[in-house]
């Protein structure tokens, strides 16, 4: 997926995080957990979702993605801000080689996690301290309105998803007995005009056509909540922090695999 975070989608994403409340929700149970932890690793940082509010509560982080645009705009806000704790790094997680941390935070990159041993014992060895994960907690759990919007459009359903429980398995059979915390959190996406959000909805679904065009814009009239000029399209997410700590955990034995590989990568926190 290192190819799906255009600047077009990344400037949507950006936007949002205005109304995002996973930081706030996430780094309250994350930071008094993570006690003693200086430095960060967040794989998969995207524009600096939790990279940014981390640096702001003290951490040393390094922010790796394989995106451009989402690097560009934590650059952008690391000079706005002049945040002088967060290293971007622009790479896919193998593709460089990167130090030992505190702890290791990886949030909504499912792509990572196709092969759930073989990434949990390379950030199982590399971490110093802790490892976080962030992933959905309902495989019914719908995205940008799809479960409607794939009849309506495709005449198909929109399948389930994975969500935390494959993680939690795959590090059960490897011995490491980690924590979860179901958290909820809002993801509101706003938009300047209705055309916008048609066009949110045709790059999201790949639609390259205008042959739904029409469909879309009753759905999304009826679906978009107005305030003041700005259409917002309302999300509720659900998600689980699995995490473990890294002194006295007890292992039955640890897959035998180099920490760097050509894996891809997908940008952090979607809405």
């Amino acid at each position: 997926m290192q190819g799906f975070w255009n600047r077009l989608k990344a400037g949507w994403y950006h936007r949002g995080l205005k109304y995002n409340t996973l930081p706030n929700i996430a780094l309250s149970y994350i930071l008094p957990k993570a006690k003693g932890a200086k430095t960060f690793l967040d794989i998969g940082s995207g524009c600096g979702t939790l990279a940014i509010p981390l640096a702001k509560a003290g951490k040393v982080v390094t922010a790796l993605d394989s995106s451009k645009a989402m690097i560009d705009l934590l650059k952008e806000d690391i000079s706005k801000l002049r945040i002088k704790k967060i290293t971007p790094v622009l790479a896919s997680w193998g593709e460089v080689r990167v130090k030992p941390h505190d702890a290791i935070l990886c949030a909504n990159v499912p792509a990572l996690l196709s092969e759930p041993e073989k990434f949990l014992g390379e950030i199982d060895r590399l971490a110093k301290k802790y490892v976080f994960i962030i992933e959905s907690a309902d495989p019914d759990s719908d995205k940008f309105y799809y479960k409607e919007l794939y009849p309506l459009l495709f005449n198909k359903p929109f399948g389930k998803r994975t969500d935390y429980l494959c993680t939690y398995t795959a590090l059960h059979s490897m011995g490491i007995f980690a924590n979860v915390e179901i958290i909820d959190y809002d993801f509101d996406q706003p938009f300047s005009s209705l055309d916008e959000a048609v066009e949110f909805w045709k790059e999201y679904l790949g639609i390259v056509t205008e042959e739904h065009d029409g469909k879309l814009r009753d759905f999304l009239g009826k679906k978009l909540v107005k305030k003041r000029t700005t259409l917002f399209a309302r999300f509720h997410k659900k998600s689980a922090i699995v995490w473990w700590k890294k002194e006295g955990k007890k292992k039955r034995h640890s897959p035998s695999v180099p920490i760097n590989h050509p894996a891809g990568l997908a940008s952090g926190v979607s809405p």
